[in-house]
């Protein structure tokens, strides 16, 4: 009888035995891992001598060198293709993590991936003492990581950007090592490879979700939010100063590079929508679904924006004269209570509704750039604007629902208990008792600074001046804009009237246009609030291939392109269907406005009659008598 030997076979589904004999070869062992595993074919998976995947046993017909109870790794070829690391020859500063998933990242993320990123320094004359080309330890650029230059930066770096955090897992990681960004999961796994049954009546190791200990985020995916100027929420504004109402907005906008902040992503915002909602003094709920958001996607897209935040307002009127300023902070001292349970839930519902894409997750994501921006009251009592982020762990809590407000203190968020519906992982924070010890605890209640992640936000300063407004926000012209949508219950509807009362501004100016140049033509229409409008009114509706060329145009700043749109049929369809319905607006196109009105219209034909008749050459109508 052949002398029998046991041969361990790990797996992620676990270890299994296999029994070989001193006739066995490597082919044979693989036939019995098959069978063992369930595989049709031994050539769906791979044996590996060492965990690290760098001695794979092939399934030849040579005698088998191991000894009893040694263990070999068992990687299937699915496993295999996912968790195989790039090779060497590619760039060699993100060689350190696997690109499991090839994902097209944004735009801001492929520049800056490719960014030196270390921070220069100049020589020190008293500690440097060599030549003019030379290094040494004090004048040597550091990581954009760096404790030191982050702490000692002015203003302090509070948080790290995340392409700094990468860097740091790079230089971290040994070479012979691959790191993934993991998200994480606060569910039970479904289908769990042990097979038994579902949750509540089954549960095991591999799929029962992980505790939680709450960390305060290092790191940030978006370092500062900037208005391109203060008109775009001057009109968000209004509506709260005219009604009382709290109100919410989306963000539209871009990403692009912020120097101040090694390595650093700034959130530009270029317009405000205003979803379908019901408002109150102290509330704000929103409608779904939006009929509009489909179109209002379409139209930032071409433009080249994208949804990249949302906004409410926190605001309540200084009525009591507490402090210098008009407003209050709504829920009493903004230097204790950031972001209420709900806002930190809505703020996490939407980050997971708008995932980071990031080609080193094995899920093709992590974290997000959605931001929070909260208009309310500072200390003084004046307005002011604070950005926020909730942290991955708390996108991981909300997406799971297990985090709850609580009723009395808004402040506090409280974790769901286990049911029979639902497994809820521990989740601890840390904090320090009266004797100064850490001491970890149950996140019931939950302090949310664990949660929230501050985001510097502000407008333009006079360093930034070249940033050119994407819309007509500054436009001198403009006394009354375009009425805004959704705002039914302050009376601003938008509808034909409003819309010549808006085109109405920019044909008056003729008589003064002499004196300066108050407007571009690009002006009359980069409006997103009046892009909107001609895309969703009833009367001539335009649809995205019409409004494309005058997107695009308006993208590039093309005024050229902008005045050629205007001669298109259906513009003109609306410019005559205007003067119609109203007889004093000026029929003469936009496109010729910079010149003095030479001709007139008759009020009964609309003939266009020479400036020089004083009769219409048509129906002998006397020019400026009403019909």
């Amino acid at each position: 009888m052949s002398n029998t030997s046991i041969i361990r076979v790990q797996s992620s589904e676990g270890t299994k035995r296999i029994t070989i004999t001193s006739q066995d070869t490597f082919k044979s062992l693989y036939e019995k891992t098959a069978e063992a595993f369930a595989f049709s074919s031994y050539e769906q998976f791979t044996l590996y001598k060492e965990q690290n995947k760098k001695s794979p046993l092939q399934p030849t017909k040579l005698p088998i060198n191991l000894r009893h109870g040694d263990l070999v790794y068992f990687v299937s070829e699915q496993s295999n293709a996912q968790s195989n690391p790039i090779s060497s020859s590619t760039t060699t500063h993100i060689d350190f993590l696997s690109k499991l998933i090839d994902r097209e990242e944004d735009d801001v993320d492929k520049q800056l991936d490719i960014v030196d990123g270390r921070i220069p320094r100049e020589k020190n004359p008293q500690l440097c003492h060599h030549g003019a080309h030379g290094k040494c330890l004090h004048c040597i650029p550091i990581e954009p990581y760096d404790e030191e230059y982050l702490k000692n930066h002015k203003p302090p770096i509070k948080h790290m950007s995340f392409q700094s955090y990468l860097r740091k897992l790079q230089n971290s990681t040994n070479g012979d090592k691959f790191s993934s960004l993991k998200n994480i999961s606060c569910s039970v796994k479904e289908k769990c490879p042990a097979g038994h049954a579902p949750w509540p009546k089954g549960i095991c190791t591999a799929c029962q979700p992980s505790s939680v200990t709450l960390m305060r985020q290092l790191y940030r995916h978006v370092d500062n939010i900037m208005f391109e100027n203060g008109n775009i929420v001057d009109r968000f504004l209004n509506y709260w100063r005219s009604f009382g109402h709290q109100r919410i907005g989306f963000l539209y906008g871009r990403y692009e590079a912020y120097n101040a902040i090694p390595l650093g992503i700034r959130a530009v915002v270029a317009a405000i929508y205003e979803p379908p909602q019901e408002t109150s003094k102290d509330e704000v709920q929103l409608v779904l679904p939006d009929p509009r958001e489909t179109i209002a996607e379409s139209l930032a897209h071409r433009l080249g924006l994208r949804r990249i935040g949302w906004i409410f307002t926190d605001l309540i009127p200084n009525d009591r004269k507490v402090g210098d300023g008009p407003v209050l902070h709504h829920r009493g001292n903004a230097n204790t209570c950031f972001l209420t349970a709900q806002e930190c839930i809505t703020s996490g519902w939407f980050q997971n509704k708008h995932l980071n894409t990031c080609k080193y997750s094995p899920d093709g994501y992590f974290g997000s750039k959605f931001v929070t921006v909260v208009v309310t009251g500072n200390a003084s009592g004046q307005i002011h604007f604070e950005g926020y982020q909730v942290s991955n762990q708390c996108m991981a809590l909300v997406k799971s629902e297990i985090l709850l407000p609580t009723y009395d203190a808004p402040e506090l968020g409280y974790i769901k208990e286990t049911s029979t519906e639902q497994l809820v992982p521990d989740v601890y924070y840390k904090e320090k008792d009266s004797y100064n010890n850490e001491v970890m605890k149950i996140a019931r209640p939950l302090p949310l600074e664990y949660l929230i992640i501050d985001i510097p936000t502000g407008f333009p300063s006079n360093s930034n001046l070249q940033i050119q407004s994407t819309f007509n926000d500054n436009c001198s012209v403009i006394k009354t804009p375009f009425c805004i949508e959704n705002r039914v219950k302050t009376g601003e509807l938008q509808d034909m009237d409003a819309f010549t009362l808006y085109l109405q501004q920019f044909l008056e100016t003729k008589s003064v246009r002499s004196q300066s140049k108050s407007y571009e033509i690009i002006d009359v229409l980069a409006d997103f609030h009046v892009l909107l409008y001609l895309a969703t009114n009833d009367i001539v509706p335009f649809s995205m291939n019409e409004l494309n060329p005058l997107l695009d145009s308006i993208r590039q700043h093309d005024l050229n392109g902008v005045e050629k749109w205007m001669t298109s049929p259906h513009w003109q369809t609306l410019l005559q269907l205007l003067q119609l319905q109203f007889p004093t607006t000026n029929r003469k196109s936009h496109t010729n406005v910079d010149e003095q009105s030479s001709e007139w219209i008759c009020s009964r034909c609309t003939f266009v009659n020479n400036v020089a008749s004083e009769q219409c050459d048509m129906c002998s109508f006397e020019q400026n008598v009403s019909s």
